[in-house]
Parts: C-alpha cells; sequence; structure tokens
C-alpha cells in the first residue's frame, strides 16, 4: 500500500520509519570526512540494502560500495552502480553469480580470505576479456575472517595472486571490529589508529617485497565517525551503520541520539499498572533482542524515543513490554492511550531494519515522501 504524501500516524504498526533528513546529513559527514583526508569513502550497503540510500552513500556517483551479499551486489548492478566489492570470503559455490557480475560491470571486486579463495579463482575462467580483481581480507585484531596482519602468509597469498593469469590485486581490507568492544570514545580511536597503523605497515611490507599494493582500509562506523588526520595514511574507509545510526552507536560515542535515523514505530495495545507495564505491538520480529545488558539498563532491548523514563524490556513473537526504567517509576497510562505510538530507537538498526520488507521515509513534519524497499536473501 502507498504511504507517501501521508502522515506517519497513518501507518500499519510496527514499521521501521526513516528519517530522510537525518540520513542525508549522516551521509554527507562520511563523505566529508573521506575528502578532507583524501581518501574515498567505499561505504558498506549492508544496513539498509536499498539503492536510495546508496545514492546517498555515494553523494550520487553510484560508485565505490561494498555488500555483505551477492543480491546487494545484483540489485545494485541492475540500477546502475559500479566499482562494488563483494565484501564476503569467497567460495566455490559463488562462481555463477560473480561471473555474471564480472561480466556485466566495469568494476567488480571479491575479498579473499585465505590462499585456497585464490586457487579456486585461478583455476576458474573469467569473462572473455576479464579477470577476477580481489581484495585480501586482513584481520587486525577483530578474529573474524582473513589473514593475521603480521604474518608472512600475507605476503605469500600476495605473492601468489600478482602470480596469476586470471586474479588482479587490488589491496588489503580490515573490518576494525574490535571497536565495536570499546567503552569509551578513546578506546575506539585507539582500535581505529591501532588498525591504521598495523594496514600501513602491512602495505609497506608488500611494496618492501616488490608487491604493488594499490588501496589499503579499515571501516567500522565506530571507528570512522571521530575526525582524525590518521585517516591520510589510508586510500580508503568503509563504515556502513552510520547511515541510519542506533542505540549502540550513542552508547559507543558514534553519534548522538538526534543523529539515530532508523526507528521502530509501535502502538500501545494495553495498561497493566500492578506490573508497570504496557503492551505494544512490536515483538522481535519487528526489532532485535540484541543489546540485553548493553545499555542503560539491564533489561533495555531498546529505549523509547522522547520518552527518556521508558524501555522496551521484553518481547514475544509479535507483543512488547514496555515499563519504567527507574525501579521507583510508573507508567503515566494518560499519556499512552491505547492505540497512542511510541518509537523505539534499535540497538542494533542493521538487524531490526532487515525484519521490515518496506522503509517509510519521512520529513521532519513526519510527512511520507518515499517508500524504500530492501533487497532481501543472499
Amino acid at each position: 500500500m502507498n504511504y507517501i504524501g501521508k502522515h506517519i500516524s497513518s501507518l500499519p504498526t510496527p514499521a521501521f520509519i526513516v528519517d530522510k533528513e537525518k540520513v542525508e546529513n549522516n551521509c554527507k559527514r562520511m563523505l566529508d570526512l573521506a575528502k578532507c583526508n583524501g581518501i574515498h569513502l567505499r561505504g558498506q550497503t549492508k544496513t539498509h540494502k536499498t539503492v536510495e540510500g546508496g545514492i546517498a552513500q555515494t553523494g550520487g556517483t553510484k560508485r565505490k560500495i561494498v555488500t555483505s551479499t551477492l543480491v546487494e551486489c545484483e540489485m545494485y548492478a541492475d540500477h546502475g552502480f559500479d566499482d562494488i566489492l563483494y565484501g564476503f570470503p569467497y567460495i566455490q559455490s559463488h562462481l555463477e553469480r560473480v561471473f555474471a557480475l564480472t561480466e556485466r560491470l566495469e568494476e567488480f571486486h571479491l575479498m579473499v580470505a585465505n590462499q585456497e579463495a585464490c586457487q579456486m579463482l585461478e583455476q576458474s575462467s573469467p569473462p572473455a576479456g576479464k579477470v577476477w580483481s580481489v581484495f585480501l581480507k586482513v584481520d587486525c585484531g577483530n578474529a573474524r575472517a582473513g589473514v593475521w596482519w603480521e604474518d608472512q602468509e600475507a605476503v605469500e597469498i600476495v605473492k601468489f595472486i600478482q602470480g596469476c593469469q586470471n586474479l588482479t590485486f587490488q589491496g588489503i581490507y580490515a573490518h576494525c571490529g574490535n571497536s565495536y568492544a570499546a567503552h569509551s570514545v578513546t578506546e575506539v580511536e585507539r582500535v581505529r589508529d591501532t588498525s591504521v597503523d598495523m594496514m600501513v605497515r602491512l602495505a609497506g611490507k608488500l611494496k618492501e617485497a616488490g608487491l604493488e599494493c594499490p588501496n589499503w582500509g579499515v571501516g567500522s562506523t565506530p571507528s570512522c565517525s571521530h575526525a582524525s588526520n590518521r585517516f591520510e595514511s589510508l586510500t580508503e574507509i568503509h563504515p556502513g551503520n552510520y547511515v541510519f545510526y542506533d542505540n549502540q552507536q550513542v552508547g559507543l560515542g558514534s553519534c548522538g541520539l538526534d543523529d539515530v535515523a532508523g526507528k521502530v514505530l509501535t502502538r500501545v495495545l494495553g495498561h497493566y499498572p500492578k506490573r508497570r507495564q504496557m503492551l505494544v505491538d512490536c515483538g522481535f520480529t519487528a526489532i532485535t533482542k540484541q543489546g540485553i545488558g548493553s545499555q542503560a539498563h539491564p533489561k533495555m532491548i531498546a529505549p523509547v524515543d522522547e520518552h527518556q523514563n521508558l524501555m522496551l524490556s521484553n518481547m514475544t513473537q509479535e507483543i512488547g513490554f514496555v515499563e519504567p526504567i527507574s525501579s521507583e517509576g510508573n507508567i503515566d497510562d494518560t499519556l499512552h492511550p491505547v492505540g497512542s505510538l511510541l518509537k523505539l530507537i534499535p540497538y542494533h538498526s542493521c538487524a531490526s531494519a532487515a525484519c521490515h520488507p518496506t522503509y517509510y521515509v519521512h520529513d521532519s513534519q513526519g510527512i511520507i515522501g518515499e517508500q524504500w524497499t530492501p533487497c532481501r536473501g543472499w
């Protein structure tokens, strides 16, 4: 159903609503940070997975993005984007789809995390006139995918790539995911600076070995949300969550509450004063449970926007429980009659947005101007 021109209060709930002005401001700040450091922004699209969000991240150029799924790559290719990095470790089952993407795009890049992936690609013929363009995934302390930054293995893999007929080396890529474990901005900046140093040193090590390294970059929204001249020593950054931000980013100091663009709209179902609770129509199919034990209250799933004393504290599949944050507080039922609206601030916008087939994009007055449709699946 089309809600364009209507107020968000007309929406069925639960619904994922997006403040367009905040998205635009968030994207402009990140583009400006990259520009003032003389580097490129390769925005990660996995938070929103929409064409419109990708346009905002690229400043309208539709160039230089990184995705987490092939279905994102295919959607962006269908809508005129190029210079796309599939930022997920390559395995052989991806071949048919990456072949098609390599064939149709001017620049399509793959992520490899080990030499086995490189060997698979070398043994697989690319489209006529093309080669497989690859980034090497590097671990700088996140302890997920990739080769450890100071291991000789990284040099040997790049040496193998540059000796291949069917591969071309694009550079090294690290995700500062360990910045999410920080407890202060100072800690976030320490993780960022350490990761930058590791990548610069690895790039230097490759050059000393006679191996060209065109690009080296780091990225996570916490590590890229604070200005620093350390970025000047990179060629690109690749954060993603900043498009919407969320309560986790607020807690990490990446943004303020006023910067959070994506929220979940819900309606009050009933009041239960003996339990100091009210029920809403937002369960775990509409917002993530991530964040319990990591926010202002140990039971908090999501704070209630514009009501600092209230939180979503529990959920079943379709129902949420809202209660006061203070153990001595009560809910004023007269402020929240049955059927009235509340806005929940997700702890993790990526996971919460993924619950919804449509994003209702509104202006500062709450009038819906656009409906964004994220791609689904893998």
